[in-house]
């Protein structure tokens, strides 16, 4: 069976605006020992970006979107490149790289300071608020080179969102249940940005930033 994330009623004007694209997602369901997780990931982009934390980044939450069996309006087809099995390995690699992000910061941290702390204890100061963590409005904006998040808070963000989102932590078993096709749709304007009419109506932040951060993948959606 194969799902569509409906657009919401309001995102036609967006819809002339630009193309309508259904972008090949998975719809994956699996669990961990943490619990199980219901989720739609990008099966084009982080194979097109070669970078497992896209993966991560592209994932959306199954119960944020409406989905339907019957594709609700016309629009450009892509096609699937990655399978459930192969997003839940790049989750792990992308968890994986996470925690050497954050260890190898922490390190160079000693070394610049040489301070005679116990690092841990002063830790929390450092990390993102459960509150700032939890807002509506993304933190994603610290993950694009601005200077107020260093490698190492970077790095254990990205930890902290795999594992509460995605229920992932070290040495952990995925038990697949279910990976079923789906398309989640975006539009593309003509003035190239992008937008989850299924999810929102205003700017895709994420997208927006790989289309300008990955060089090929621009390429990829001019030639679509």
């Amino acid at each position: 069976m194969t799902f569509y994330a409906v657009p919401k009623k309001l995102s036609e004007t967006l819809i002339a605006e630009g193309r309508l694209i259904w972008q090949p997602y998975v719809r994956i369901i699996y669990k961990t020992k943490k619990g199980k997780v219901d989720i739609l990931v990008d099966s084009l982009i982080p194979e097109l970006c070669k970078d497992p934390i896209v993966a991560v980044l592209a994932t959306r939450k199954t119960s944020l979107v409406k989905l339907s069996t019957r594709k609700p309006i016309e629009g450009i087809v892509l096609d699937h490149r990655l399978s459930g099995l192969d997003l839940v390995n790049y989750f792990l690699k992308a968890y994986e790289n996470a925690e050497k992000l954050a260890q190898v910061s922490e390190e160079d941290f000693y070394e610049r300071t040489q301070l005679d702390i116990d690092w841990s204890r002063y830790r929390a100061l450092f990390l993102p608020s459960k509150r700032l963590i939890n807002r509506k409005e993304p933190i994603f904006r610290y993950l694009i080179g601005r200077d107020e998040a260093s490698p190492y808070v970077i790095g254990l963000y990205l930890k902290g969102l795999i594992e509460s989102g995605l229920k992932i932590v070290p040495k952990t078993r995925v038990d697949i249940l279910l990976s079923q096709k789906a398309y989640y749709p975006l539009i593309l304007t003509n003035d190239f940005r992008i937008y989850e009419p299924a999810w929102k109506l205003s700017e895709s932040i994420l997208y927006n930033w790989i289309i300008d951060k990955y060089p090929q993948v621009k390429e990829f959606y001019s030639s679509v």
